[in-house]
């Protein structure tokens, strides 16, 4: 099967987020020897996932490749003008849910690894296909708690898509829920004071100024990279009826962090700025994501470069601002963004990738594979 041929049948599976991922994971693991796929039930309330550890043991495990994909895309669209699982090839891109983000990834993935099948290696090899990664990331979490390689040694490619390009950092992310509390009240007996102490909508209001003027402070932080971290304020709900004092007022924050910031001293301080509006408020964490940075003097950016201008003709770096899991596996080793298919096309509406990135893209990951051999 060629490279495009594997992409169409990913297309042609439905492995929203909100669903089961287990059809998608069955045919990849029809295509292996089943003693070297390592298949994890996962359970994310009623829904059914599945991780799944493709691994090609070596002579030593000292320094093992790791290349990482998830098996879920997100919820298709009323928008779609084409068929999402019907995979179509249109003036050299094919389009369907999915393509660039990141089922192209995970298609030279998987070409990759059936070219290793019966060939001895002297580090380990691993390819690990992931749930639920545009969700909660269980498959993510479940994989670094349960694979066992040792902190630091690995050398990580997250196949998402930057078509070709190094992309060497990305930003953090945190996803917060806040919610202010009040008392229930007739609008009718209400006073400034009042509203002060009992309106949830008017806490949150408060609230929302102190976040403002954090926001304001976000912006004189610079990073030559990165640029500022950022912060911004993406649901409300909050009240009733129009004539009730509001007793709950939620609303979500999404923060972006530059490498230079921790996770745990951004929380603390969202958390302290909250408080002071209300001691009671309660803010909660639904995801907290690390930044990434890759050395440029490292030797799995000098090998990705060499080779990005062997294939490429040209190695182009850049950071991004979007969040991916090498935030997360970095804790094994260097970790590069590295993969086939269009970022901006992620999360959109006929979704395409350029059918070259997916040769392109198999021969980098394999000559990777090849200069550590």
């Amino acid at each position: 099967m060629t490279e495009l041929q594997i992409l169409q049948k990913l297309i042609s599976i439905d492995s929203q987020v909100t669903k089961s991922n287990k059809e998608i994971v069955d045919f990849i693991v029809s295509l292996f020897p089943r003693e070297i796929c390592k298949v994890t039930p996962l359970k994310k309330g009623d829904l059914d996932l599945f991780n799944l550890e493709i691994k090609f043991k070596g002579e030593k495990s000292t320094k093992p490749i790791v290349f990482s994909g998830h098996t879920d895309t997100v919820p298709t669209s009323s928008k779609w003008t084409r068929n999402p699982f019907d995979p179509e090839v249109v003036d050299g891109n094919v389009f369907g849910l999915g393509t660039s983000d990141m089922k192209a990834g995970v298609a030279c993935m998987i070409k990759l690894a059936l070219s290793l099948v019966g060939n001895k290696q002297k580090q380990d090899v691993v390819f690990l296909f992931d749930a639920d990664e545009e969700g909660a990331g269980t498959g993510g979490k479940n994989f670094i708690e349960n694979v066992m390689i040792d902190p630091g040694s690995a050398k990580v490619i997250i196949c998402e898509p930057s078509s070709g390009i190094l992309q060497i950092g990305q930003k953090g992310a945190l996803e917060f829920k806040v919610t202010f509390f009040g008392k229930a009240l007739h609008s009718s007996i209400t006073s400034f004071d009042k509203n002060l102490q009992f309106n949830a909508i008017h806490k949150t209001l408060q609230g929302l100024k102190a976040l403002e003027e954090y926001e304001k402070k976000l912006e004189l932080k610079k990073d030559k990279l990165f640029k500022s971290p950022t912060q911004a304020i993406c649901m409300i709900e909050g009240g009733t009826a129009a004539n009730v004092i509001p007793d709950e007022c939620s609303f979500t924050i999404n923060r972006r962090l530059i490498p230079s910031e921790m996770l745990e001293t951004v929380i603390e301080e969202t958390t302290s700025i909250l408080k002071k509006v209300d001691p009671e408020v309660k803010v909660e964490v639904f995801f907290s994501g690390a930044p990434n940075k890759l050395d440029e003097e490292s030797e799995l950016f000098q090998q990705s470069k060499f080779i990005c201008e062997e294939v490429f003709g040209e190695a182009i770096t850049s950071v991004t601002s979007g969040w991916t899991q090498a935030g997360l596996f970095n804790k094994w080793g260097d970790a590069l963004i590295w993969g086939p298919g269009k970022l901006e096309m992620c999360h959109q509406a006929d979704e395409f990738c350029p059918v070259e990135d997916l040769e392109k893209m198999t021969e980098c990951y394999s000559k990777l594979v090849e200069l550590n051999n």
